[in-house]
């Protein structure tokens, strides 16, 4: 099933754009949040939406800054619908985990998260091993 998100910050209008687009995409039900940012953790109509969606769903956003405003928060937001089985689909951009470039765009973002929390884990365990001596006065 193929289930809408649309989006607004503060100050950006309306979503009729948005909710026209994932109609006609075939979105059977839409979420929307209003004046609340991309970087949000909090998004109270893609949480719902998530509780809602099942394995072999598929999420349509518009955009893919109505997902996510950083690389960091898209990783984390894709990585999540990744391990529910839940497919993706940004319209503007054209990206689809469900086609083969598309998924080949989920497993390069599933690398980029990879590879950042094996950095932090090193800097963590650096960190343990050589803690930061206090230096001269």
């Amino acid at each position: 099933m193929k289930l809408g998100y649309a989006r607004v910050s503060k100050g950006e209008g309306n979503l009729e754009i948005q909710i026209e687009a994932l109609r006609a995409a075939g979105a059977v039900r839409i979420w929307q949040d209003h004046d609340v940012s991309g970087s949000a953790v909090i998004k109270p109509g893609f949480i719902e939406m998530l509780a809602y969606a099942a394995p072999g769903d598929e999420i349509v956003v518009w955009r893919l800054d109505r997902l996510a405003r950083s690389l960091i928060t898209l990783m984390v937001e894709l990585e999540t619908l990744g391990k529910r089985q839940v497919e993706f689909h940004s319209l503007t951009e054209g990206i689809a985990t469900n086609e083969k470039s598309g998924g080949s765009f989920f497993h390069a973002i599933a690398a980029f998260r990879s590879f950042e929390r094996d950095v932090l884990q090193e800097r963590a365990d650096a960190e343990r091993k050589w803690p930061r001596q206090p230096g001269p006065a």
